[in-house]
């Protein structure tokens, strides 16, 4: 079921924008009141890339385990946890709403992730499973398209308009290389059902 799913994301595209828009310098202007509240994302790699929930496992802002690497946090703790356990808003959530409320409570791991100079995610795919349990919304916040910051998805540039929401399918190799000084965006786990991909469908922008 979830693989069909998927499939009917992924047949439109590997990457679309949707209708679903906020305004970004009114967002940039809320994340100020938590400057002090952006936390290392994926602490054992030491790069220049900081989150801020917008959903976690306890509704806090300590970044843990929802800005650490899930699998290795796993690993660690003799854990499974999976994207839509970390489905508590945290009080980040409301600035973000406007992108997020449509999918209701499939909305798992979210947050807002700010890199600086050489901030960057390598080569990599998010999902190696035969089963798909979510999928992944990306939305540029600031900073996010060429010369600024490359996102490459399957050998392939991309580039976007600021303040929409983007369905991406992340099954596929991808990377993100930033030289701005400072490239600010959401990415937002959204769990596989037929409520959340028709939301996705009905919200394309060019239908």
């Amino acid at each position: 079921m979830h693989f069909f799913l998927y499939e009917c994301l992924t047949r439109y595209g590997d990457c679309y924008q949707l209708k679903l828009k906020s305004d970004t310098k009114q967002f940039l202007r809320s994340l100020e009141m938590f400057s002090d509240e952006w936390k290392q994302y994926n602490p054992r790699k030491k790069i220049n890339r900081y989150g801020l929930s917008i959903t976690s496992l306890d509704g806090n802002l300590s970044g843990i385990p929802d800005l650490d690497s899930i699998k290795e946090y796993n690993i660690k703790n003799n854990l499974e946890l999976d994207e839509p356990d970390f489905n508590k808003k945290t009080e980040v959530y409301p600035f973000a709403s406007e992108w997020l409320d449509p999918f209701g409570e499939d909305i798992g791991r979210t947050h807002v992730i700010k890199m600086g100079p050489t901030g960057m995610f390598p080569p990599h795919r998010d999902e190696y499973s035969r089963e798909m349990v979510s999928f992944r919304l990306f939305v540029p916040i600031e900073g996010c398209n060429y010369p600024q910051t490359y996102f490459i998805l399957d050998n392939k540039p991309l580039y976007f308009n600021h303040g929409y929401a983007y369905f991406i399918n992340t099954c596929k190799e991808h990377t993100l290389f930033t030289m701005s000084k400072q490239s600010v965006f959401i990415v937002a786990n959204i769990t596989l059902s037929e409520s959340s991909v028709d939301t996705v469908l009905s919200n394309m922008l060019v239908s």
